[in-house]
């Protein structure tokens, strides 16, 4: 077990000498000092025709009131503060973690495995009392640790922030660390695949960010065409009466029709397969969401497939790391 955990403990050693991680840190405190600010309370507002005060919510930046109060019944206050705490993840850390940082993240990581599996590196390490697959399972293990910090040290700022500041101690905040690793981890997979493979830190991350890409456009793909799409085939066709433009309307039915079968064949043979077998970063967001903002009239189907899905992926590309790396010649 110790040949494992030095292992580890060297990747996370070769990522915190990167310039470009304690310049995420930087920013992360940048960050946190710049909302730490923002506050919202509840405050009471008189009504014009002198009606009981109605309650409201004042956002407030550095003690000043920034725009008008937000009325609405007291009974709602709580909900609508769990609300504009999910919309706030969704916005601003969704935009920060999920594109900046796992950006940042990817670029840090990137030579871990390649370097890993140079000549003259791999050889040293293999004459550890070490195996082959679990050599690389303790480098990748040690290139997620310091995104593990990272997205901690963002998570518990913001949580600290939004419980001193807006009064919500609320732990479901911190179910985005999780989240958020296993997401750079599906990345970081690919990018180790493509590293093991070309031993080229370039062209894993190249690869990392073009699969990256691809997932989020098969997704957004994916629920474009269900909205545009009448991807059910019509029961009745319409009659025309009028004999004179009788052919015209069949012709236009017959092209429409057309360009529809061929749409949903994308669809079905090519999208939804795609969108099957490959992770789903647009629906891991759904699944913050679903936990940070349980109302009542929000319809989830199941929180929890993306995860599954994605999680068998992330196994089947470790397993394609593992069976090349027991199998190579060094």
């Amino acid at each position: 077990m110790k040949p494992y955990l030095a292992v580890i403990l060297d990747s996370f050693q070769s990522a915190a000498c990167s310039r470009i991680l304690w310049v995420a840190l930087v920013l992360i405190t940048l960050f946190l000092a710049a909302i730490a600010p923002i506050a919202i309370d509840q405050v009471q507002e008189q009504q014009a025709d002198r009606s009981p005060a109605a309650t409201g919510l004042q956002l407030r930046y550095a003690g000043r009131d920034f725009g008008p109060a937000i009325q609405l019944p007291s009974q709602t206050t709580a909900e609508f503060r769990a609300v504009a705490i999910a919309w706030f993840m969704d916005h601003v850390v969704d935009l920060i973690v999920g594109f900046f940082g796992i950006f940042v993240a990817l670029v840090v990581s990137c030579s871990i495995i390649p370097d890993t599996y140079r000549t003259g590196s791999v050889e040293l390490l293999l004459s550890k009392p070490v195996s082959r697959p679990l050599l690389f399972i303790a480098k990748f293990v040690g290139g997620c640790a310091f995104v593990l910090m990272n997205i901690s040290y963002l998570m518990f700022g913001l949580y600290a922030i939004v419980g001193l500041r807006w009064g919500l101690w609320d732990e479901r905040i911190l179910i985005a660390i999780p989240v958020f690793v296993f997401y750079f981890m599906l990345l970081f997979s690919v990018s180790a695949v493509v590293g093991l493979f070309s031993r080229s830190a370039i062209l894993s991350l190249f690869a990392a960010l073009l699969f990256w890409g691809s997932c989020i456009l098969v997704g957004s793909s994916k629920q474009a065409m269900e909205k545009l799409l009448p991807l059910e085939p019509k029961a009745d066709n319409v009659t025309v009466v009028i004999e004179s433009s009788e052919q015209t309307a069949k012709s236009m039915s017959a092209e429409s029709t057309g360009d529809e079968q061929f749409w949903r064949s994308v669809y079905a043979y090519g999208i939804v397969p795609l969108y099957t077998v490959l992770p789903k970063p647009l629906e891991l967001d759904d699944t913050v969401q679903y936990f940070l903002d349980r109302r009542r009239d929000r319809k989830v189907t199941d929180p929890w497939s993306p995860v599954i899905t994605s999680g068998i992926f992330l196994i089947v590309m470790l397993g394609i790391s593992c069976l090349k790396s027991s199998r190579a010649e060094y």
